[in-house]
């Protein structure tokens, strides 16, 4: 798990004196869909001091007499299978494949007529996730997870975490390893 600053220059952002490794998931496999969360839990108690009330600097360089700096995760980068399982969605078989609308099952897997689908709110995705998380059993985790197609994750703690709108899937999956023109060439026709 790494950070960047996104207040810095695009050509300082990702130098390596610049980055903050904040975790290392240990393999040699990943780990099951909802172990994540135990990695996420304390980097997002640290993020939620540091969005409020922020870190009280006394001094710095600009400000002498001292400044209040607040801190964010946005957005969160990873493959399609690492942002499904910290974004709490589930797989991309799933009956419930998109996290962005409404559409599912086979019937909506080759509709292009982008136009008439339902999108999906971040509010939506994030009332079934605490579902999910206050359910009783299993059984019924199963149940809410099979009808909205999310699970609760430690993001969702975070006040501003809205999954539908911080998950990115990284450039180098979908432009280097050529998957969108495998998208739009293979699954789209």
């Amino acid at each position: 798990i790494s950070m960047i600053c996104l207040n810095l220059p695009h050509q300082l952002r990702y130098k390596n004196e610049n980055m903050f490794l904040a975790g290392i998931i240990p393999g040699p496999k990943e780990p099951p869909t909802t172990g994540i969360n135990h990695y996420l839990s304390p980097l997002i108690d640290d993020f939620l001091v540091l969005w409020d009330p922020g870190y009280q600097f006394s001094c710095t360089a600009q400000c002498p007499n001292g400044r209040v700096v607040r801190c964010a995760i946005l957005p969160l980068i990873c493959d399609m299978p690492g942002a499904r399982k910290a974004g709490g969605l589930g797989a991309l078989n799933h009956t419930k494949f998109c996290y962005m609308c409404h559409c599912s099952g086979r019937e909506d897997l080759q509709r292009v007529d982008y136009s008439n689908w339902v999108p999906r709110t971040g509010d939506e995705l994030r009332k079934a996730s605490q579902d999910w998380k206050n359910a009783t059993s299993k059984t019924a985790q199963d149940k809410v997870f099979a009808e909205h197609g999310v699970r609760w994750t430690e993001l969702l703690r975070l006040p501003y975490w809205d999954s539908r709108r911080f998950i990115v899937v990284d450039a180098m999956h979908n432009l280097y390893l050529n998957l969108v023109k495998h998208h739009f060439r293979v699954v789209l026709g």
